[in-house]
């Protein structure tokens, strides 16, 4: 996003290179063979991203002084594990090899985002954004850019032709003018970015002031769009469904949806005889915890508002067990005495969840989308938010990019990040939220 998260692929890119760099000078005589040092350079680089990853490094943020010790932290960690793993490879395990990697690493770390830093105060500045419409919605795009300081932008002032629509609320960002005065405050407050927040149609004379006053070159943006670029999320509204609604209709899409149910159910049977040990040791432990059925089944909602019976494993004992119970809105305590006590870490690692791959293999569910709910909630939903029943428009998932971001089960808060994906979806796209979501479910931030 506006120049600050491309600095971030950089340093993700540079950051591996200086790894490979730094673990073949060091383990070019412990290594015995070209290959073998290939192996653990890489096993070295993986290794130190995916921590890395995990701690939000490679995210768009502000560095504050406690980063230093996190990003040491990670990099020990990392290259500790790396160094046991790549024992085969390197002829022997050495401690000072690994420390000398850790420092070298850090070092080199450093001195790339010191010199990013630098680059940044001198060649760079504060992106100055003007808002038009100082209503409601003008108010949320201006409150969601000033809690975002990394992405580097500023927002100097509205305009509106409206005084009745503006909410009235003490606000730092001072109304600098009408729409017609657009073309001096551009130039009197150097704005770069303009961000469109009318809620209503704008009629022909607001557009030409518009046309009129904003120079060419300077970038104008639509709330709507700007809010889904820097929130990850869509901010949903009649207008952004609309929009929706036309990109869901194309015709590349036909090609992904057949595509990708294809791979689901390949994926699915992977995963099933990948993780076969793990659901064999959770169904002794279901079977012997009170002799009851292993399997739970509950209807949820699939695509255009089909019902069907989700599978998972049952972690509560058979007295316990609630038809109503819904643990993907429900956030149950770590010491809830339903629970059987050996199956605390099923839930916490989402084992669980396993079975669904039957439900992905029989076309009902795909392994990314959003999360499927109960009948009763669906229709409560439907009823009282707007919009809701339009993420059943694909496949329900067994995770989804709502999964990745929050935890927060609010249905406001799922239904803007389902949107969001329905929007944006492709195969890609699809795989990195399949990574992140097993990353953080594997690092335990996910229960």
């Amino acid at each position: 996003m506006f120049g600050s998260s491309k600095s971030n692929y950089i340093f993700a890119i540079f950051d591996a290179l200086v790894t490979m760099l730094v673990v073949g000078v060091s383990f070019y005589y412990a290594a015995s063979s070209l290959l073998n040092l290939l192996i653990v350079a890489f096993i070295f680089t993986f290794s130190i991203a995916i921590v890395l990853s995990l701690k939000g490094f490679y995210k768009l943020k502000t560095y504050k002084p406690k980063n230093l010790y996190l990003l040491f932290e990670g990099i020990f960690f990392a290259s500790s594990l790396a160094g046991l793993v790549s024992i085969p490879f390197a002829g022997g395990f050495s401690f000072f090899l690994v420390l000398f990697d850790v420092l070298s690493i850090f070092v080199l770390y450093l001195l790339t985002r010191l010199a990013c830093f630098i680059f940044k105060k001198i060649f760079t500045h504060t992106k100055n954004v003007l808002i038009v419409g100082a209503g409601q919605d003008g108010k949320l795009i201006a409150e969601e850019i000033q809690t975002r300081p990394e992405l580097g932008l500023k927002v100097v002032g509205f305009l509106d032709d409206n005084m009745d629509s503006i909410v009235e609320e003490d606000s730092t960002i001072p109304i600098l003018g009408l729409t017609y005065d657009s073309k001096a405050v551009i130039k009197d407050n150097n704005i770069d970015i303009v961000i469109i927040a009318v809620k209503s149609r704008m009629d022909s004379n607001i557009l030409t002031d518009l046309a009129y006053g904003i120079p060419l070159g300077i970038k104008v943006w639509r709330m709507p769009t700007f809010y889904a670029h820097i929130a990850k999320k869509l901010y949903v509204s009649k207008m952004t469904v609309n929009w929706l609604f036309y990109n869901y209709v194309r015709p590349k899409h036909v090609i992904y949806s057949h595509v990708k149910c294809g791979l689901d159910k390949l994926a699915a049977l992977a995963i099933l005889l990948i993780t076969l040990p793990i659901t064999i040791i959770a169904m002794l432990i279901i079977k012997f915890s009170d002799f009851g059925p292993i399997f739970y089944t509950q209807t949820r909602i699939g695509k255009f508002g089909k019902p069907f019976r989700m599978v998972k494993f049952r972690t509560m004992y058979q007295d316990n067990v609630d038809e109503s119970f819904d643990d993907d809105l429900i956030e149950l305590e770590t010491n809830d005495k339903r629970i059987m006590p050996f199956c605390k870490w099923m839930r916490n690692f989402h084992v669980d969840d396993i079975p669904q791959m039957i439900n992905i293999i029989k076309g009902e569910m795909s392994l990314i989308g959003p999360r499927p709910v109960r009948e009763d909630v669906y229709y409560k939903n439907k009823e009282n938010i707007e919009f809701w029943e339009c993420r059943n428009w694909v496949r329900p998932g067994w995770t989804g990019w709502q999964q990745i971001h929050t935890n927060n089960p609010v249905p406001e808060e799922c239904l803007a990040y389902d949107l969001y994906y329905i929007r944006y979806r492709k195969l890609c796209w699809d795989i990195c939220i399949f990574v992140k979501y097993v990353l953080k479910v594997i690092s335990g931030k996910c229960s």
